[in-house]
């Protein structure tokens, strides 16, 4: 797993770390499936921080507020980014670890305890809240309305896609560009403004990090409109 305490501290330190950050992530979001509104959120945050940093940086002509600002600002961003690593990074199965070092999210648990192959798949249930978000409540069989884990799963992951209501549906998961990835069985998927009143497919199953090959298979394509 990831290091808790990967954000550097000092300031200088945590300027260039959050650069590097967005620019490896604005490179790689289309081939890591991570959505534009997310990066674009990034992207938005970074370019209000950074003038901030520059400001709070000279003694001779800040102000009381400019540091005030810079601070609040930072605070803000850092908990983003590691909303950001959590969501897109941190569990994605298209990110290397070697990229994860480059992005300075260092990997210091490498060798997971191997589990059994995963036989079945997750049960699902999708409720579109609005605020272009949906909740994802997934199950094993013998829990009948609670949301739970596979006791050989890792996470869940999601490969999903919108199409206009009235369109042809995905064949496979493999039709859907999009990936989310989560640590936990209730979790939602925030789809953006665009997607409202179109539909969501999306495609899940349990993931087994020490071995890919005992993954669970997909589920068939589950499907509810974006409100």
């Amino acid at each position: 797993m990831l290091r808790k305490k990967y954000v550097p501290t000092k300031d200088a330190e945590f300027f260039a770390f959050q650069g590097n950050l967005a620019n490896y992530v604005v490179t790689n979001a289309v081939i890591w499936g991570i959505s534009a509104p997310a990066v674009a959120a990034l992207v938005a945050r970074r370019a209000s921080f950074e003038p901030l940093y520059t400001i709070a940086q000279n003694k001779t002509t800040r102000r009381r507020a400019d540091v005030q600002a810079f601070r609040q600002s930072r605070q803000l961003y850092e908990a983003e980014i590691r909303a950001f690593v959590k969501a897109y990074l941190m569990f994605n199965p298209l990110v290397t670890d070697a990229q994860r070092v480059e992005m300075a999210l260092t990997v210091r648990d490498s060798e997971l305890t191997p589990r059994g192959a995963i036989n079945s798949k997750p049960y699902m249930d999708l409720n579109a809240v609005g605020g272009s978000s949906i909740t994802v409540r997934a199950r094993v069989t013998t829990d009948q309305t609670r949301a739970s884990m596979h006791p050989l799963a890792d996470a869940i992951e999601c490969r999903y896609t919108f199409v206009p209501v009235g369109e042809m549906p995905p064949e496979s998961w493999d039709d859907c560009p999009k990936t989310a990835v989560s640590k936990k069985a209730l979790f939602k998927i925030f789809c953006g403004a665009k997607a409202i009143g179109q539909r969501f497919y999306g495609f899940f199953r349990w993931v087994n990090e020490s071995n890919p090959a005992h993954n669970s298979d997909w589920t068939n394509a589950i499907s509810v409109v974006v409100s």
